[in-house]
């Protein structure tokens, strides 16, 4: 029974570690090829993970943002802006416990000798919010999860996730 409970978790674990989660919502109502300029507020990071939780990382996350916009034709500028760019990254770290149940690690208890629970995997969260300057409405909202078996990994791609969240911006117009 302890085998095959192991085996199930373990199965689980490799999927939660392969699937990555995208999410975005938008405002049908509003026409998004009139912006032409955005800005940026720094990127908001809630990890206790020091591979994500430092200025480094955060500015990676800002320019990997920037870049996609950019590319996309916008131009950055810090004078009335027609959107307002809000990131934040979010690091949970999770510990595979009987039967194969993924259990939230909390905070310090991943290194600390009191109550150690060793880290199967982490579960990053980026969120990209697009408001209008005027009148500050949410207009596009993107999220994208992608659990990795540690932080490092999940640092070394999460910039690169920037561009997969973004490639659903502009919003296509429905027929």
């Amino acid at each position: 029974m302890r085998v095959t409970a192991v085996s199930v978790g373990l199965i689980l674990w490799s999927v939660l570690l392969r699937a990555d989660d995208r999410s975005v919502s938008f405002d049908s109502h509003v026409d998004f090829s009139t912006f032409k300029t955005f800005t940026m507020h720094e990127a908001k990071i809630t990890s206790s993970r020091p591979e994500l939780s430092n200025p480094l990382f955060v500015k990676q996350i800002g320019d990997a943002v920037r870049a996609e916009l950019i590319a996309k034709g916008l131009k950055e500028t810090t004078d009335r802006p027609d959107i307002v760019v809000d990131c934040s990254i979010a690091g949970v770290d999770y510990s595979i416990g009987p039967a194969g149940r993924a259990n939230v690690v909390a905070p310090g208890r991943a290194n600390s000798p009191v109550g150690f629970q060793p880290v199967s995997f982490t579960e990053g969260t980026l969120v990209i919010d697009l408001a209008q300057r005027e009148p500050g409405n949410l207009v596009w909202h993107g999220v994208y999860r992608r659990p990795r078996d540690n932080a490092s990994k999940l640092a070394q791609k999460l910039p690169g996730d920037v561009k997969k969240l973004l490639s659903d911006y502009p919003p296509k117009k429905k027929k």
